[in-house]
């Protein structure tokens, strides 16, 4: 996922703090299209289909029993409310103007004495603290590259991936914090530790056995290991990753909803409850 890079520069996000609607950065030619008010910013250089199958697939995620409604109105209206946006790119040099706009050095300024009183070290042990800090009051983008996308309309799509992080991490980590959110106290980092063996706060190289959770790469933060452990779970759940077990059995093992529910029954129970509009 291309969360990971926010690890380096998230302190430097800069969004209006109570938008009305998610807010692309101010970029000439820039693309933008509208999900049910996240907005979806694309840099000049990015063909209009690819903006128009972002929009299509955060559409699909956003109201996935395509009933005209949001599924979950609170998850949403927290992306919105931070400014937080899907981005797409066309290569890494499109992603670096991006970022040169979206983010300002004031935001730096204003946080680094509140990090300093607290005694965190944000590049080390309280990089999650940090990041949540700034991203409940600024927000964030998440992205996908076009080399990544799938328009083809069969196999798997990064393009839900990318799309589904910014949903969970921004909208129902904040909109459930006790339930979603993206720290060792909240439920879904307890089933997450269950289904790794244990709580790890560094991703690891070796799980116990009969993990079936086994993310290791040690660069994505234990916030970033629960968005990645949260679209493993809805996606299997949705059938999404049926016919990938081998592809994807490193990092997860329940491939389908047969085993979900053979394995992690609290887990199924979990995104079966009504009251969070995850849809499967």
């Amino acid at each position: 996922m291309n969360f990971k890079y926010l690890s380096a520069t998230f302190i430097l996000v800069l969004f209006f703090s109570t938008p009305s609607f998610s807010d692309c950065p101010d970029i000439p030619g820039l693309k933008i299209a509208d999900s049910f008010g996240v907005q979806i910013c694309a840099m000049p250089d990015v063909d209009q289909k690819y903006l128009d199958h972002a929009k299509e697939v955060m559409d699909g995620l956003i109201d996935y029993n395509d009933d005209g409604i949001i599924d979950n109105q609170l998850a949403i209206d927290k992306v919105i409310s931070t400014g937080s946006v899907y981005a797409v790119f066309r290569n890494s040099r499109g992603e670096r103007k991006f970022e040169d706009v979206f983010w300002s050095e004031d935001v730096f300024d204003e946080f680094m004495p509140i990090f300093d009183a607290n005694g965190w070290n944000c590049e080390r042990a309280d990089e999650d603290k940090c990041m949540h800090a700034v991203e409940s009051k600024y927000g964030t983008f998440l992205a996908v590259f076009t080399n990544e996308m799938n328009l083809s309309g069969s196999g798997w799509d990064p393009t839900i991936e990318e799309g589904l992080h910014l949903i969970t991490h921004m909208g129902y980590a904040h909109a459930y914090p006790d339930i979603f959110g993206q720290n060792k106290d909240s439920y879904i980092a307890k089933l997450m530790d269950v289904a790794r063996g244990g709580y790890f706060e560094k991703a690891k190289r070796n799980y116990p056995h009969g993990a079936y959770y086994t993310y290791d790469d040690r660069s994505c933060t234990y916030s970033c290991q629960v968005t990645e452990f949260t679209y493993w779970a809805i996606t299997s759940l949705r059938g999404q990753q049926e016919g990938r077990a081998r592809e994807i059995k490193e990092e997860w093992k329940l491939s389908d909803p047969e085993k979900m529910l053979e394995i992690a029954p609290d887990l199924v129970k979990l995104i079966s409850d009504k009251r969070y509009g995850i849809y499967y």
